[in-house]
């Protein structure tokens, strides 16, 4: 922390009293004001509407927020290489949790300070002028730390680092020759099963404040977070960097939405090896932002354990000016049952060091249906780069998304070409050949793709493109 801030943290313990990090009196502006750090058991009141005047660290502590609550986050402030005010942000640390169960109608809304109205209209992903320009970075986001496996060894560049260990990005590198060092960014360890909470129902918006060069806050980042935590129906829209990252980590997770972010929708790395299932990714489409749909990679150093092997089915992937799936740095994983369509730069690229995964069975990717345009019925021309995926169901056709305008998310428009709506038997790319599920973490479904065509989407009124009449539900 600066001298600027930490001056401005005392004067505001002065000023009024606080609980856990949680102001009990409201500022001007109505917004209970959060400062770091929280580290007594807190619940917050769904009836206040808070703000994160820095960045908050829940440490020793569970964080609880009631469904319904808003959490704002002041803009940050850089002048050359220096913050003079960090942009709010949640830091979950490795001895922390979050408890934020909310519900499709009282979702847990995570935005910007002078956000006019989250809660029933919601500020547009992008400008409605010509420009379209993303509406982006204006604080920071929702850091989660646990202790869960890395393959990443940071040690040799500091002595605070042991191997498995490092310190998040969008944080403050810790001092080795501190007194005291601040700890409390660091990430890693050994419990693949470590919990740090629950979160359900949560929307992350226009945040991914710059801290500097190609260092800015993701939506929701995890590092080394463990399958003891869960993770649902979470929405990460208009960010200045990815979606969702993973760091390592073991986490699980269902229904994540990322939706017009400025880089990659979601990205893993550093031998993360959790399951997903029903993630859905709508990229920008004004030719300038947005990047992979996934950017899939396995280490920060040639050949780390342990490997990156997730396994995600159903996913539904529309956009991506960077591409749609990429596999690189010998990442390994398995992706099924899923649906990619309108790629400006190819649709899957799997590098040399992912190809040799692929030809160890430590990479599989099957039963998909890839689409280049879904303006076109034949599927157009998918691109495939490395080594494609043949011979394992994998299929080019339309699977009727609804157009290609980057507007409509869902399976649910199916109509042919003289706009006649479909039934999903009419579709047979979509519920034919699915991979089998196993285990005991996927839902058992019967049609590739993030969304049931004969049902009412998960994204319905709780997310930001459902209130704005993006998503055809």
């Amino acid at each position: 922390m600066n001298k600027t801030l930490l001056f401005s943290s005392l004067a505001a313990v002065f000023a009024s009293s606080l609980f856990g990090g949680v102001s009990s009196t409201a500022n001007s502006s109505g917004f209970y004001e959060i400062s770091d750090p929280i580290n007594t058991d807190t619940t917050l009141d769904a009836s206040k509407e808070y703000l994160l005047t820095e960045i908050v660290y829940v440490s020793d502590a569970v964080l609880t927020i009631p469904a319904g609550t808003i959490i704002r986050g002041v803009q940050g402030i850089r002048s050359g290489d220096v913050n003079l005010q960090d942009p709010g942000t949640l830091v979950i640390t490795r001895t922390g949790e979050i408890n934020a169960v909310g519900n499709p109608a009282n979702p847990i809304i995570f935005t910007y300070e002078f956000d006019p109205d989250p809660a029933n209209n919601p500020t547009t992903p992008m400008t409605q002028d010509a420009s379209r320009t993303l509406n982006t970075g204006f604080w920071g986001g929702i850091i989660v730390l646990g202790n869960a496996p890395t393959n990443n060894d940071e040690s040799a560049s500091n002595s605070l680092k042991v191997p498995g260990t490092d310190s998040i990005e969008g944080i403050v590198e810790p001092d080795p020759n501190a007194t005291s060092p601040d700890l409390r960014g660091m990430y890693g360890g050994n419990d693949p099963h470590d919990s740090s909470g629950i979160m359900k129902y949560v929307s992350i918006r226009n945040g991914g404040f710059v801290l500097g060069a190609d260092n800015e806050i993701n939506g929701l980042t995890m590092g080394g977070v463990g399958d003891g935590t869960v993770l649902e129906y979470i929405e990460v829209v208009a960010g200045q960097d990815d979606g969702f990252e993973w760091f390592g980590g073991t986490v699980n997770s269902k229904y994540l939405l990322s939706a017009y972010n400025n880089d990659d929708a979601f990205d893993y790395d550093q031998g993360f090896s959790g399951q997903g299932q029903f993630w859905a990714v709508v990229q920008c489409d004004n030719g300038l932002d947005g990047d992979k749909g996934g950017e899939f990679d396995g280490d920060d150093q040639a050949g780390a354990l342990p490997r990156g092997v997730p396994a995600i089915y159903n996913m539904t992937v529309i956009g991506g000016k960077g591409g749609q799936i990429d596999y690189d740095k010998d990442a390994g994983g398995y992706l099924y049952n899923s649906i990619s369509v309108d790629s400006g730069n190819g649709q899957l690229d799997i590098n040399t060091t992912s190809a040799a995964m692929q030809a160890a069975g430590l990479l599989k990717v099957a039963n998909n249906v890839w689409c280049a345009d879904s303006s076109d019925l034949a599927g157009g021309t998918v691109s495939f780069s490395g080594t494609a995926p043949t011979g394992e169901n994998n299929v080019t056709a339309n699977p009727f998304l609804g157009g290609a305008d980057y507007l409509n998310l869902t399976t649910l428009d199916r109509d042919d070409a003289n706009g006649v709506p479909l039934k999903p038997s009419q579709v047979p790319a979509v519920v034919n050949d699915l991979a089998p599920y196993t285990g005991n973490f996927f839902t058992a479904v019967s049609y590739k793709g993030a969304f049931d065509p004969v049902a009412t989407a998960w994204t319905s009124g709780w997310t930001v493109g459902s209130k704005l009449g993006y998503f055809v539900e």
